[in-house]
């Protein structure tokens, strides 16, 4: 006799907004860790070469997701705004 918990089921609506979902998971990280890396003060190109080795780390047994392109106009982004990614808004 199998139990429930076994066999999953999944919404419809949830597996397909799964891979949007998750691409936005890992944006948010990438953010998240190019502004911490700007508040250390780590040069933009350091920033860049940390984030993209990060990357290709944490798949290095998968395929490298696409983000990795995007790395440079993260950083970009984040260190144009001065190291802050997320949180509540300033007043």
């Amino acid at each position: 006799m199998p139990f429930p918990w076994c066999h999953p089921t999944i919404p419809e609506g949830y597996a397909r907004s799964f891979p949007r979902k998750r691409e936005a998971m890992y944006l948010t990280e990438l953010e998240e860790r190019a502004a911490l890396l700007c508040r250390l003060r780590y040069p933009r190109a350091t920033a860049i070469a940390r984030l993209r080795a990060n990357l290709r780390w944490d798949f290095e047994l998968h395929r490298t997701p696409k983000l990795i392109d995007r790395v440079e106009a993260i950083v970009d982004a984040v260190y144009q705004r001065g190291g802050r990614a997320g949180g509540a808004p300033e007043p």
